[in-house]
């Protein structure tokens, strides 16, 4: 039986773009007459010459549909040394497309770099495009699309824009924080393993209200009310606050950890801070759950790939949105409970009366606090209907707790920030409203240490061995990485001079340096860790590696191998020593946690 079409196009697509293999697959037949388009056959002179206005002297090109592959044919032809990215938002033509022609020379085409189809794609193009960037783009569209879509093209445009730029920043804090990020999480794998989740506890206040408690200023002038509403409210601490609360007598039901840094000392120095139930998230600094030894609860961060590595679940498995405050995760806490109603105090997000913290709050420099007090250079509107001043730190924790709330619109908001921030998606309610609101519910104030204390270790130990097994092969597959290294450094030394007196052999050696190169990325720990610790280093060979696919000259290719990949494995190398430490110190800790399990039974 003779091959379609669709099968050969789809046996490339599973080569060299399976997730548009997989979306096509799953595209019901149906009448599609209505919504084809087609490209016109002879070449297109009007569209081309707009396009060389548009893409000029830049290395990557972005279009906005795929057509029949016609156009892309040309732009091949005419840039044979530019990347292309091409996103087709319809995926009906699509289909049709793969079945009516044979694609498989334009899907084989190695400057054919990315291929997203449907809105549901966009997320993974503009992460490949992100990472590919050096600093511009040029940004094209089929002539179909010019016509008829206009405002389409501008959408796209805008939201790449607003990925790109959280794409850099984020890059830029797990930069900062990489070292850290990874010894929090691996060091808080027994904590994990013997600790119940916050999804274990999914529902479990189904309609109460829960009262988030942030270290603003403006909590002072109402702690009394902390205290009065604590017999009907789920009281929830979120990071510093902790502090304000124990000056003034009030445990919460729950305290809450987002912050990686060693600053939590301070934070919960004073040991009634660690009296309240504990809930950590797996990137949080390690040492304050270290001094928790029950009542804890945990929960995986979404973009803890480490974490969620070792643990052996997938990121959508992971309980915690990551945010830029430990409000947004003392929210998504009281959500798992169930909560009907969720009020917010101390979440100034400004400095009224220009004070940073409420009193009580003490683990940062005064001196520190109050120079970003005075060169604050941002205004926001008040609950009171003035203007406080404020940091763009804080506008952009606004604008992301905003986000978050808009994700729970079955939840009733209440802003009780006296004097803070309007905050989108809120409704404000003085305390004292509140109170009345609530003065007919109850809530045990051993609410979240009997939920734990109903838990069983036995119910979640059974992963203990497998996440063992898992860290102790990565720790033995370090010693065998170092070899490949050697040899890839060997090969380094080789081409550079190979490329000047014997181009043949030269590339059979570059045949071998993408093998050994291919068996170090493939290893399964590899993106999880090498991506956590070196963000920025993969990011710039990412940057470099379609100027090195697409360099003709055998000498300058190899040159640019040398320098690029030859500089991210020393820096990978280089934080071998590291890893092996952090790796070692978890596997003792869990060790340890074994050996409790089993002197138990």
């Amino acid at each position: 039986m003779a091959v379609s079409y669709f099968q050969q196009n789809q046996a490339v697509l599973r080569l060299r773009f399976p997730h548009v293999a997989d979306k096509v697959s799953n595209i019901e037949e149906q009448d599609i007459e209505l919504i084809k388009y087609f490209e016109p056959v002879e070449k297109d002179e009007n569209w081309l010459e707009a396009v060389r206005g548009s893409v000029g002297d830049l290395n990557i090109i972005l279009l906005y549909g795929f057509g029949q592959g016609i156009s892309i044919a040309d732009l091949v032809e005419m840039y044979p040394d530019r990347l292309l990215f091409v996103y087709e938002p319809n995926e009906e033509n699509f289909h049709d497309s793969l079945k009516t022609m044979d694609l498989t020379l334009i899907l084989e085409h190695p400057n054919l770099y990315f291929l997203a189809v449907g809105k549901s794609q966009l997320i993974a193009l503009f992460h490949s495009l992100s990472t590919h960037m050096r600093k511009d783009m040029a940004f094209v569209a089929l002539r179909h699309y010019l016509e008829h879509t206009a405002d389409s093209l501008q959408d796209i445009k805008k939201k790449f824009e607003e990925y790109s730029e959280t794409f850099d920043s984020n890059k830029l804090t797990r930069n900062l924080f990489r070292r850290d990020w990874i010894r929090n999480s691996m060091y808080h794998m027994a904590g994990m393993l013997s600790s119940p989740s916050i999804k274990e506890f999914y529902k479990e206040y189904e309609n109460a209200t829960a009262v988030i408690i942030a270290s603003g200023p403006s909590l002072q002038a109402d702690i009394e009310w902390v205290k009065r509403i604590k017999p009907h409210a789920l009281i929830i601490s979120a990071g510093s606050s902790i502090q304000a609360l124990v000056k003034n007598g009030i445990a919460p039901h729950l305290a809450t950890l987002l912050d990686g840094g060693v600053i939590n000392n301070k934070v919960f120095a004073d040991p009634a801070a660690l009296k309240a139930p504990f809930l950590f998230v797996s990137s949080s600094y390690y040492g304050i759950s270290d001094k928790k030894d029950k009542h804890k609860i945990h929960a995986i961060v979404k973009n803890d790939e480490v974490a969620q590595y070792y643990m052996g679940i997938e990121a959508d498995e992971a309980e915690i949105i990551p945010t830029s405050t430990v409000t947004g995760t003392a929210i998504q806490a009281a959500v798992w409970l169930g909560v009907k109603r969720i009020v917010m105090m101390g979440q100034d997000l400004s400095f009224p009366n220009k004070k940073y913290y409420a009193d009580g709050v003490g683990h940062s420099e005064l001196n520190i606090l109050n120079a970003m007090v005075e060169n604050s250079d941002h205004k926001l509107l008040s609950v009171q209907g003035n203007y406080n001043a404020t940091s763009s730190a804080f506008m952009s924790m606004k604008d992301g707790l905003e986000k978050l709330i808009s994700s729970f619109p079955d939840i009733e908001f209440i802003n009780s920030t006296r004097n803070g921030a309007v905050i989108e998606g809120t409704l404000w309610k003085p305390i004292e409203q509140v109170y009345e609101l609530l003065a007919e519910e109850i809530i045990d104030q051993r609410a979240i240490e009997n939920l734990i204390d109903k838990k069983e270790f036995a119910e979640y130990n059974e992963a203990l061995e497998k996440v063992e097994n898992r860290i102790s092969s990565t720790v033995r597959d370090f010693s065998e990485i170092i070899k490949d290294f050697k040899i890839l450094k060997k090969l380094f030394s080789d081409i550079r001079e190979l490329s000047r007196t014997n181009p043949l052999k030269c590339q059979r050696k570059i045949v071998k340096i993408e093998q050994v190169w291919g068996g170090i990325v493939n290893r399964p720990w590899f993106e999880a860790l090498i991506e956590t610790l070196l963000p920025i280093e993969l990011q710039e060979y990412d940057r470099e590696l379609p100027s090195i696919i697409l360099e003709k000259n055998l000498v300058r290719k190899c040159n640019l191998i040398d320098k690029y990949l030859g500089t991210l494995v020393n820096q990978i190398e280089s934080e071998i020593p590291f890893l092996e430490e952090v790796f070692i110190e978890s596997l003792r800790r869990i060790e340890a946690l074994s050996d409790k399990v089993q002197g138990g039974r």
